[in-house]
């Protein structure tokens, strides 16, 4: 089953975008973004989603509020933005 949808249609764009990921996770960016992950940028962002899962509002917009409201959080945004090339 595994080997069907992995040649699907579906599949290469799957596969495609884990080629684009791993190429972003090795770069030079992107390995700082994974550190700070690891870091400080994860406090920030399990406070972030904390605070939109709970939300009656827009859960988007309440998540990047959160994050941009503090120090890490808009270092861990911009680094983001930083890697993805937005």
């Amino acid at each position: 089953m595994a080997r069907a949808l992995m040649s699907s249609p579906q599949g290469v764009k799957i596969i495609q975008g884990l080629d684009k990921l791993s190429a972003a996770a090795s770069s030079r960016n992107g390995r700082q973004l994974i550190a700070m992950l690891a870091g400080s940028g994860s406090d920030a962002l399990k406070k972030a989603a904390a605070a939109a899962s709970t939300t009656d509002k827009d859960p988007a917009r309440v998540l990047l509020s959160t994050l941009l409201s503090s120090k890490e959080g808009a270092a861990l945004v911009a680094k983001v933005i930083e890697v993805i090339g937005v």
